[in-house]
């Protein structure tokens, strides 16, 4: 009997293929993996307990793919000693362990899949076992280490504290402190590694992955339903629809993917559309599209009006959306009130006591110093990397649409045309070409490339004034002028470097905002000049005499194109790239691919305007709303800054001056006042302010518009706030 591989790679409910060196092993597989068989066709029946096909009499009661993911077969609780030993021989004993088992792995089984995760779930396990063992080893290998550096140096002791969960452990620690942190120790910290390696990447991962999954579907929804509208409107059949929202994995994200899975259920399973729609529908993590699944197989099953339905649910989807960010939303608020706490309270906290408890001869330092230059620096990266990855699913995507290749042009009269040769030129001019013949259209493109020429500059202006003697770049030079010294090295090349990239930046994005804004109108024009019997050629030059500045010049850009190379989706896709505006990139791809299916232009305009006009409220709705949380990260920081600057003048320069007079230092004070490093806490409050106030600038640009680029404005301007602060008032 030939045996179906149905977790090969391609399968979109399964994993890698499975060996086949033993009939016996394989068919053992089928049975375990039976709740990963798909289903459809007669040629995915499911296994019996004997190793034949089940007949008719159990395939008419055969159990829903969910009732069957969530229900094991009796035949998996039932293997015998020798059906153990194929398994055994064929897989090995950790891999055989898991896969008869699989009722205990339900969870991370539907998890997996959801997950696309190509791997089986005994697979996986093994995989995370073996990667616990070598944490575990490592980490044992680490312990062995660091106990005999501190046997080495004396400091056994230190491990005192871990040995105080028992009596009889302490005293055989303080009996024999080398065995028995030998004998524990290790072993402490292999359990530590290897379960955490175990827990984080059976349980942490797959739902982390599944919850990005979900946020991305529930983002990307509307507009993919949109898209499926503009598509089927032009008459184009449900399957060819799913195929091309399926290769548009860029734009749409994860939406795309689910489809993907229904063109490769139908394509490699051979089922019909129904029953690979509802396939995906048992298994897609984000219960939104499992109801818009739902609806969907209710109107083609039913021969209802698929237009009239995607139609409906594309208007409806946008009101979704906006739940879906008013909760992404919140958790920017949680997050803006987490900032305070942990980089405004926390930090002022720990040097102020810090600061009092050295006045009373304690050595701290050290300990702040590491606390201004390492950890709160860390801290504001690791915030930064945490809002970073909440907001990934949130990220409008920006794809490379046009096709590779040159079109050819067979318009006779174009010799004569004085806009051609310019054409031809920008055409032949990509990459470092491109760079090389106009730099600064490329630098304004891409304001990171600027870098390359600002920090050399920053850097030249620390070195013209080490160059000129205004500054030192010493150690007693930072402690004795710390404003002066740290303004002229530290400072004013940040301010060189950074400047020109937040200008451009800036612009940048503003130009992006202006066209998200007025492109709208611009496809609204184009759809009433179509239906009034204009051409699209002059429908885009009607546009062009309305429009101004950049929209208008890539618009006569693509009149030029669609004139001469007789191919609308082409510049469309030609116009997207120009203008990388992530916005954009969904509307060109929905109008580029209508355009394919549908001579009804003007309708196909109009949904595309609509569609972007819903992106452009989107927007502009979370623009609205996350401003109150910019204004509480600039507000901690002022807070931060007035505390810092109120002890640096009215506590820190008093002492300076006690200690100076040496009499009364020692016949009034309490406390060496002379033995206070008040240099050194001076120099350390100015560099927290300054690294407090950048950081802060970042994390209010990456929270109110999702860019650490746009943080750059906020973090200058609280950086020179800060200098104008030390040196007016310290």
């Amino acid at each position: 009997m030939t045996v179906t591989d149905h977790d090969s790679e391609d399968s979109p409910l399964g994993g890698r293929g499975l060996d086949e060196e033993t009939a016996e092993a394989v068919l053992e597989d089928a049975i375990a993996d039976g709740p990963s068989i798909p289903f459809g066709s007669d040629s995915h029946r499911p296994f019996d307990g004997e190793g034949g096909e089940r007949g008719p009499e159990l395939s008419d009661t055969e159990p829903e793919p969910e009732e069957t993911l969530s229900q094991p077969l009796v035949d998996e609780r039932q293997l015998g000693r020798e059906e153990r030993l194929a398994l055994r021989e064929a897989y090995g004993r950790t891999r055989t362990f898991f896969k008869s088992r699989p009722e205990r792995y339900r969870g991370l089984q539907r998890r997996l899949k959801q997950a696309r995760v190509r791997d089986t779930y005994d697979e996986y396990l093994t995989d995370s076992a073996r990667f616990a063992v070598i944490a575990a080893v490592v980490a044992g290998i680490a312990a062995n280490i660091v106990l005999v550096v501190l046997g080495v140096t004396g400091r056994l002791d230190a491990l005192e504290p871990l040995f105080a969960f028992s009596g009889r452990a302490r005293d055989a620690f303080l009996t024999n402190p080398l065995l028995a942190g030998a004998l524990f120790v290790p072993l402490f910290w292999s359990l530590v590694a290897g379960g955490a390696v175990w827990v984080g990447r059976n349980y942490y991962y797959p739902r982390s992955v599944v919850a990005a999954r979900r946020r991305s579907i529930a983002l990307n929804l509307p507009y993919a339903v949109t898209f499926m509208y503009a598509l089927s409107s032009g008459g184009m059949n449900v399957v060819e629809v799913c195929r091309r929202l399926g290769d548009s994995e860029e734009v749409y994200g994860e939406v795309a993917n689910e489809f993907d899975v229904v063109v490769r259920e139908i394509d490699l399973f051979g089922n019909d559309v129904l029953q690979a729609l509802d396939n995906v529908r048992t298994l897609t993590p984000s219960d939104e599209f499992r109801r818009f699944l739902d609806d969907l197989l209710g109107v083609l099953e039913s021969g209802g009006d698929l237009e009239t339905f995607l139609e409906e649910e594309s208007e409806g989807a946008l009101d979704n959306a906006l739940e879906e960010q008013a909760s992404f939303i919140e958790t920017l608020g949680t997050l803006s009130e987490v900032f305070v706490v942990a980089f405004v309270a926390t930090p002022l906290f720990l040097i102020v006591i810090l600061m009092v408890v050295s006045f009373l001869g304690a050595e701290t330092v050290e300990l702040i110093a590491g606390l201004v230059y390492v950890v709160f620096p860390l801290a504001m990266v690791g915030f930064l990397l945490v809002v970073d990855l909440l907001s990934r699913p949130y990220e409008e995507p920006t794809a490379s649409l046009a096709a590779d290749g040159e079109r050819t042009i067979e318009t006779e009269q174009i010799a004569d045309d004085p806009r051609f040769p310019p054409y031809q030129q920008s055409k032949r001019e990509t990459g470092l070409r491109a760079f090389l013949s106009d730099p600064s259209r490329a630098i304004r493109r891409r304001p990171v490339l600027s870098l390359g020429v600002t920090i050399p500059a920053g850097i030249a202006v620390a070195g013209l004034g080490i160059w000129g003697g205004f500054v030192e770049p010493t150690v007693s030079a930072f402690l004795g002028a710390p404003l002066p010294t740290t303004t002229g090295l530290v400072v004013a090349p940040l301010v060189t470097a950074t400047t020109p990239l937040m200008i451009l930046h800036e612009r940048e994005r503003r130009r992006t905002e202006l066209i998200t804004e007025r492109f709208p109108d611009v496809l609204s024009i184009l759809a009433s000049a179509n239906q009034m019997g204009v051409g699209i050629v002059d429908g885009f030059e009607l546009v062009t005499r309305w429009a101004s500045g950049t929209l208008a010049e890539e618009l006569r850009r693509v009149r030029n194109d669609v004139a001469w190379n007789h191919d609308l989706t082409g510049a469309l896709l030609a116009f997207a790239d120009r203008l990388n505006v992530p916005q954009l990139t969904r509307t060109m791809t929905l109008i580029a691919e209508g355009s394919r299916s549908s001579g009804d232009l003007h309708g196909l305009l109009e949904i595309a305007a609509a569609n972007t006009r819903a992106q452009a409220k989107l927007a502009r709705a979370r623009r609205r709303e996350v401003g109150s949380y910019v204004a509480i990260v600039v507000i901690g920081f002022l807070v931060y800054l007035l505390v810092i600057v109120m002890v640096s003048a009215s506590y820190l320069t008093p002492i300076a001056e006690l200690a100076a007079d040496s009499e009364t230092t020692a016949a009034e004070s309490p406390v060496s006042l002379g033995s206070i490093p008040v240099e050194t806490y001076e120099l350390l409050f100015l560099h927290s302010a300054l690294v407090q106030g950048f950081g802060s600038g970042l994390i209010a640009g990456k929270l109110a518009e999702n860019d650490v680029l746009s943080g750059l404005k906020y973090g200058l301007g609280l950086v020179v706030l800060t200098v104008v602060a030390f040196f007016l008032l310290v």
